[in-house]
């Protein structure tokens, strides 16, 4: 079951949360780790969900779990580019929801979050 949550509801709760976007080796974790460190506040760089990956399960996070359900390594190296591309966007998908989560619960315990996503949307 999928729970929507309108917009006005998620500004309130990451009123206080900064994302950080931007290309490969931008330095986006460094310009929030230096901002978390100057104003208090939590670094959730790349891979921050990781508190949450306990709770991912191959049925309903099957790009997340891809590592744990491969028959062995040559079928990661040997997939087709257009494979290889769905991987990258169901993993997107899946960790902005675990992310998204993350930052609910930092938000709700009144902590400033800076965040630069672990996968760039693709617009």
């Amino acid at each position: 079951m999928e729970i929507p949550i309108k917009s006005n509801i998620l500004r309130t709760l990451f009123r206080d949360c900064y994302f950080i976007n931007g290309t490969a080796c931008a330095g986006k974790s460094t310009m929030v780790r230096l901002l978390a460190e100057k104003h208090g506040g939590i670094c959730c760089g790349e891979n921050y969900h990781d508190v949450l990956m306990d709770a991912v399960d191959p049925e309903n996070q099957p790009a997340l779990s891809y590592f744990q359900t491969m028959e062995s390594w040559q079928e990661f190296i040997s997939r087709t580019p257009q494979e290889y591309a769905q991987w990258i966007d169901g993993c997107s998908q899946e960790a902005a929801g675990l992310e998204i989560a993350r930052l609910i619960q930092l938000a709700g315990e009144g902590k400033r979050c800076l965040w630069t996503p672990t996968f760039p949307p693709r617009g």
